[in-house]
């Protein structure tokens, strides 16, 4: 495989539609990553963050990339790092499969579509209660659930995401209650990530706190997107109540 030079990322992207949100986030440089290619065609290619997540996109037809593929499933198992691929089609996992046979583990996620309509029509949380904020350093280091150490995973650091991320909390007096993040962010998409205090559940707090994340996004003209296993049961309604239908199912290999 080659390296893709980053002067030739918008060709990529012109090659290439409904992907992960990291794939973007990588081809616009927001968090660090690598394009890996068949030959200068790009007619297969794997998208690589430093987080350890892989995409592979385009034509099944070069065994040699499918080879390297597994190389590289065999570099980050002996240096012990993370690999997570996202597979788009079924011929995909068919290749997937056969190739890293049982060494990696299948699951099923939803990708869905936002529409607006849905969104604008729903009936809105009243927020009186508690106070909405947009996530700063200090709330970070006061966080519930995205600390420093998921920042540095998925962002490379704090700094990066408080410069090209977007986030905001919960919070009853001055304790956070719940949070809504960009896990990752393109400068067309952000996908969302929700986690809210167990002894608040039930409030309506993660849909208030997803409006606010929701309605920063379409003010920047930004697409939200939401991503789940496909039995994430609560998650998925929730999603359907902010306007997020028509889920798309996907496979995620990841090394057992």
């Amino acid at each position: 495989m080659i390296t893709v030079p980053k002067e030739h990322y918008n060709l990529i992207k012109k090659k290439i539609k409904e992907v992960p949100t990291f794939v973007f986030s990588v081809l616009d440089s927001t968090i660090k990553g690598t394009v890996l290619a068949d030959s200068t065609n790009y007619d297969s290619l794997l998208f690589h963050t430093d987080s350890g997540l892989y995409y592979v996109a385009g034509q099944l037809t070069d065994e040699l990339f499918l080879k390297n593929l597994v190389s590289v499933f065999e570099a980050s198992v002996n240096q012990g790092k993370r690999f997570t691929l996202f597979s788009p089609t079924t011929a995909w996992n068919q290749a997937i499969e056969n190739h890293l046979d049982k060494r990696v583990r299948k699951i099923h996620r939803y990708a869905f579509s936002f529409d607006l309509i849905t969104y604008k029509n729903r009936k809105r949380n009243e927020i009186s209660d508690y106070d909405v904020t947009k996530i700063n350093h200090y709330l970070i280091e006061h966080c519930l659930e995205f600390d420093k150490k998921y920042y540095d995973e998925y962002w490379g650091s704090i700094g990066n995401f408080l410069g090209n991320g977007i986030g905001f909390c919960v919070k009853d007096k001055e304790k956070i209650i719940s949070e809504a993040v960009s896990i990752f962010k393109s400068n067309n998409y952000a996908e969302i990530d929700i986690i809210t205090d167990s002894s608040y559940r039930g409030k309506g707090l993660a849909s208030i706190v997803a409006e606010q994340f929701i309605d920063y996004c379409l003010s920047e003209n930004i697409q939200p997107r939401w991503d789940c296993d496909v039995d994430n049961s609560a998650s998925i309604n929730l999603g359907s109540k902010l306007g997020f239908i028509n889920p798309l199912k996907y496979s995620i290999y990841i090394k057992k």
